[in-house]
Order: C-alpha cells, then structure tokens, then sequence
C-alpha cells in the first residue's frame, strides 16, 4: 500500500457529493434501512408524532423512513447534493420533513427534539478533539429534558480484529472499489483512500480520516456533554456490546 496519502483536515467538505453518495450510500438496502429504524422506533420508545433529528443524515434514508412512520422528521447534513436526493424523494412521495444544510458542530439549538440519532459512523470527523465534543453539546442543547441520543459508530476494539490494509469489492453495477486503510495509533485516527474504477474506465479517488473510539471513550464523552449512558448494544440486531462488536450502539439521554 502507499503510505504517502494525505488526508486534509477538511476531508468531510464534499467527500459525500461523488461516489460516496452514488455507489457506497444509494446502495444500501430498503432491508437496512427498515431494520434500523424498526431498531429507533423501539429503543428509543418514540411516542406517534415524536420529533426526531437525524444528524448527518446523508441522503436521508432513515430521514424519509422515520417521516414514513408518522415522525416529525429532520435531516441535517453537509452536503448540497446529498439533501438534494433527500428532498426529491420526499417530495416524490409527499413526506413532510426538514432538511437543513448545515456543519452538525452548528445544531440549531432548540431544546425540542425528543430523540437525535446519528447512524453510520458519522461521528468523530474532526482533528480537533474538542470540535467533535461540541458535537455532543450541541446535541444536548437540542434534546428536550428527558430526551435521547442514539448514536451508532465503529468500535475500535471490533476494528482492531478485523483490520485489513487493502480490500477490493465489486459494488452494484461492476464498480470496483478499492479500499487502503492505515491507522494512526497515536491520533486513534482510521484514515483511507477509496478507488472507484467504474465499467467505463473511469476512476476517482476520495480520502477520509475518522477517529475511532472504544465504547468507554465515547460513553465518557457523552457523559461530559450532559448524556449519560443507559444502554448499549453491539448490532442492529439488539446483541450485546462486547470487545469484539463491529459496531458501537449507544443510547443516552439528557436528564429531565
């Protein structure tokens, strides 16, 4: 593997308009996504008519599921063309929701929403340690008293026993999608550079860096922002948390 990527710090600011968006995120299964909120729904015990923010939604597939549910439903994301695919397809079936374009470190600070999630790893963008706990204030500051964060993330302990340098998939429609990962040790920081070599020869390339924290950093973090832990799970599926979970699912709630 070469070494010598670089990621910049501001990775995140248009990573998702390209061939995130169209071969990795607009692939993800209808079963997925019914899983996942079916999981919401329960866990959280959302209330008929429950406002739910969904932050970082992307092209708002659990967004638009949630509206589908009778939600009162809002997206937030960075990116333009991302909320673009999210507001045709709400408007496509008539859903009501609301979709904001906006850095998730600049929550609007409500004090209303009843439940936030954030799904799929979107969590720990940033370099600086204390941006990615302003993440959490802000999500503090959004929640009414007695409301609940969810939020899904990789696990460092799961990723240590699964890491691979390099993989290559075959994504739907024959794109190949090369995978090159390293991990600073020192930063917790998984940094990659994804290749996508479509049918046609065409190639693009985008980098990212995310940090990864084992669950007890990222239930100390919560803790902190004002959300303690009341419950964790290592799956969608409700399993256990445990050191060798791919995923980190935990939910806290601001005390009421």
């Amino acid at each position: 593997m070469d070494e010598r990527f670089d990621v910049p710090a501001d990775w995140y600011d248009g990573f998702f308009e390209g061939d995130w968006l169209e071969v990795v995120a607009l692939a993800i299964s209808d079963e997925r996504t019914q899983q996942q909120a079916d999981f919401l729904v329960e866990r959280l015990a959302l209330e008929p008519g429950a406002r739910v923010l969904d932050l970082a939604c992307g092209h708002g597939r659990v967004t638009l599921e949630l509206a589908r549910r009778g939600y009162r439903a809002t997206g937030l994301d960075l990116s333009a063309r991302s909320l673009a695919v999210a507001r045709g397809a709400a408007e496509g079936e008539g859903l009501e929701v609301d979709l904001i374009e906006a850095d998730m470190r600049e929550l609007p600070p409500t004090g209303d929403f009843d439940a936030v999630v954030n799904l799929f790893t979107a969590f720990g963008y940033f370099e600086d340690e204390r941006e990615n706990e302003r993440v959490l204030e802000g999500v503090a500051r959004a929640l009414r008293p007695g409301g609940a964060f969810l939020i899904d993330t990789v696990s460092l302990l799961g990723l240590m026993g699964r890491y691979r340098d390099r993989m290559w998939e075959v994504q739907e429609g024959g794109v190949l999608f090369l995978q090159e990962h390293r991990f600073d040790v020192l930063r917790g920081r998984n940094e990659a550079r994804w290749t996508f070599v479509h049918p046609d020869g065409r190639r693009s390339e985008i980098v990212h860096s995310v940090r990864a924290y084992a669950p007890h950093e990222l239930a100390a973090m919560l803790e902190r922002a004002g959300l303690p832990v009341e419950a964790a799970w290592g799956s969608f599926d409700g399993s256990e948390l445990t050191r060798e979970s791919w995923r980190t699912i935990l939910l806290a709630r601001k005390p009421a």
